[in-house]
């Protein structure tokens, strides 16, 4: 669709450009879209076409969704999303974005998100742009509705399968890239990142070999899994370190939860799996923080913890 759609005496088409419409008149718009050929290529085109006034009301569109509701006559002409879209939220925010292509005139693209009651979603694309006249008045808008549900679905398993560990099966780092901005919206607080660090893993490494050190990394993380909620990502951040976003953890359940973790982990140690973890926390209390900086801060606290728990062993052993 990319191009621009332009009538100049009988002759209407589509010319390579910058999307934006222009028309001698509103009434060469109606009086297009009231050929029956016109209609025709309408219904036909691979995605819904759409045309709206001044006021944003519908003048013309070429498929009517199962998301929108229409009036007794089957048709949404006349009526402004405000009054069709089944989410009064949506209906708002295509009103307001319509409002505004017929202030400035720069059109708008964007990707909606629509749920469906068996937990699926629908998703689709929405570009719009502003028509004018002859004189360079904005008469209306023109737009396109594309359902593009498989093609998200598909990204959203390719990044599905881009976030997880393949060894630990937790989330690795690239989590933190795609969906911290994301998660951060729906952070539940007091909100605590807990560091943690493997105390032996290069040691097993070295005496027994890599495959007893992924042993001992998936035991880790299998546990760190049992000790947190659902709602509380586990993140293999490389090598023998670990994160873990603790919504609604309070410092005091966060020194609770890494006491767990140890006594876990003691339990199910074994002569060639010795398993211990340095680790470290930092709580905050409202959404008015740098996520880096929270993080640094439990990993200073976890190296801290680790220096501790090396000076611990050198007293027993000169003891």
């Amino acid at each position: 669709m990319d191009g621009e759609f332009y009538v100049e005496g009988d002759v209407a088409g589509w010319y390579n450009g910058n999307i934006k419409l222009k028309f001698n008149a509103w009434g060469k718009i109606m009086g297009l879209l009231d050929s029956e050929m016109m209609k025709r290529f309408m219904h036909s085109a691979p995605v819904n076409i759409f045309f709206k006034d001044t006021e944003c009301r519908y003048c013309f569109a070429s498929e009517i969704c199962d998301l929108v509701s229409v009036g007794e006559n089957g048709s949404i002409v006349g009526k402004t999303d405000l009054e069709v879209q089944k989410f009064p939220e949506m209906g708002k925010m295509y009103y307001e974005d319509d409002k505004k292509i017929l202030a400035t005139g720069e059109g708008s693209q964007y990707i909606n998100e629509f749920p469906l009651e068996d937990g699926e979603s629908l998703y689709f694309e929405i570009k719009k742009n502003a028509v004018w006249d002859e004189n360079g008045n904005i008469i209306g808008i023109v737009g396109i509705v594309d359902n593009v549900t498989e093609r998200v679905r598909l990204e959203k398993k390719v990044e599905e399968l881009s976030i997880i560990d393949d060894l630990t099966g937790v989330y690795n780092r690239n989590y933190l890239k795609y969906r911290v901005e994301e998660k951060k919206k729906k952070m539940i607080f007091p909100f605590t990142v807990i560091m943690s660090d493997c105390n032996y893993l290069k040691k097993v490494n070295d005496q027994y070999g890599h495959e007893y050190g992924d042993i001992l990394l998936k035991i880790v993380a299998d546990t760190l899994r049992e000790e947190i909620a659902e709602d509380s990502p586990v993140v293999r951040m490389g090598g023998d370190e670990f994160m873990i976003l603790g919504n609604g953890i309070t410092e005091e359940k966060a020194f609770e939860l890494m006491a767990n973790i140890r006594g876990s982990l003691k339990r199910k140690s074994k002569d060639k799996i010795p398993l211990s973890l340095a680790m470290g926390s930092y709580t905050i209390q409202s959404k008015d923080f740098s996520f880096d900086e929270v993080c640094h801060e439990a990993d200073l606290r976890m190296y801290a913890d680790k220096k501790r728990l090396k000076a611990d062993e050198s007293t027993e052993i000169t003891e």
